[in-house]
């Protein structure tokens, strides 16, 4: 059977804006970290502290939605956020959050943040199609880093902007 079409919502100009103003400091985090890393909700809710390094820039996620263990690189930006949190004595969990629970809080802050149809996993839309918009990462780099086990997923996840695609034409390169 040929599969659902699946969304392509990505934030519009102002939104990543919004959201971060509507949410706690606490889920900022939670946000942002999922715009570095293009991570499902369900990784970044069980996430552990011992399976971060920080020094080497990546976290090891034993266990992934589709059944594989994955290693993510860390950008800057992801490593300033982890090593910015505090650590809470007897929490395990980096974000302290269950999958659920980032769900529940998601969509309150979409409702503080008056906006519409958002949802917690269209940030890994955003930030799949910000690797390719915004990073000279090939193909190949970008599915390691996500985790798609095929290429036509992956392609599923990107939703490359019109207007960057008539700027690269025009000799634009990628990240200006």
């Amino acid at each position: 059977p040929k599969p659902a079409k699946g969304r392509d919502r990505r934030l519009e100009e102002g939104e990543e804006k919004k959201l971060l103003e509507a949410a706690s400091p606490a889920f900022q985090a939670v946000i942002l970290f999922a715009l570095e890393t293009a991570m499902r909700r369900e990784e970044i809710a069980s996430l552990r502290w011992k399976n971060v390094n920080v020094k080497n820039r990546y976290v090891y996620l034993p266990e992934t939605k589709n059944s594989e263990a994955r290693t993510v690189p860390l950008s800057a930006a992801a490593v300033d956020i982890l090593t910015n949190l505090p650590r809470t004595e007897g929490e395990e969990r980096v974000f302290g959050l269950a999958s659920d629970q980032i769900t529940d809080t998601m969509k309150k802050v979409r409702a503080k943040a008056k906006l519409e149809d958002i949802r917690f996993h269209d940030l890994r839309h955003e930030a799949t199609s910000r690797f390719f918009e915004n990073t000279d990462l090939d193909v190949m780099e970008v599915k390691a880093i996500t985790g798609h086990k095929t290429l036509q997923m992956l392609s599923r996840y990107t939703h490359l902007r019109t207007a960057r695609l008539a700027d690269r034409l025009g000799g634009m390169r990628r990240g200006s």
